[in-house]
């Protein structure tokens, strides 16, 4: 894995997430889901991503919002999974707030930033990681019944 000293240079209008309790919400196509559990797949980068694994800030997005406007442009969603900025920084890498750089972002756009990771071993760990504090706690929205 490369060293945090390795990220990428932000752009001005980014921001990375510092609070440890902050959550970021990540989509889990309905096809991920295994028995009701997402797979690690809900990690993966998909076609477009450039590293930049797409979600939404807890500080700016409930996770019900950040699952309504998901919905809302069109796409598939089995529910909002969240993991802690915390878990995020122990997996290896940061959560990053890029909402400011374009209005036709989601509430809170925030990433999961992946481009520093330089080996498939490196990417396969942190991908699991995030996949186990995901799905360590319930299902954040809609509610489990």
């Amino acid at each position: 894995m490369t060293d945090s000293n390795q990220y990428i240079e932000l752009e001005p209008d980014e921001i990375e997430l510092d609070q440890d309790d902050e959550f970021y919400w990540r989509q889990c196509h309905p096809t991920y889901l295994d028995g009701g559990v997402p797979s690690v797949q809900m990690f993966c980068e998909s076609t477009g991503d450039n590293g930049k694994i797409s979600g939404a800030r807890s500080l700016k997005a409930t996770a019900q919002l950040a699952y309504e406007e998901r919905m809302q442009r069109g796409g598939q969603t089995a529910g909002t999974w969240g993991v802690t900025v915390a878990e995020i920084t122990t997996a290896g890498t940061r959560a990053v707030d890029d909402s400011a750089t374009g209005s036709t972002l989601p509430t809170g756009h925030t990433y999961v930033d992946y481009r520093h990771l330089d080996t498939k071993p490196s990417l396969r760990a942190v991908r699991s990681m995030l996949h186990q504090a995901a799905v360590a706690r319930p299902r954040q929205w809609p509610p489990i019944e």
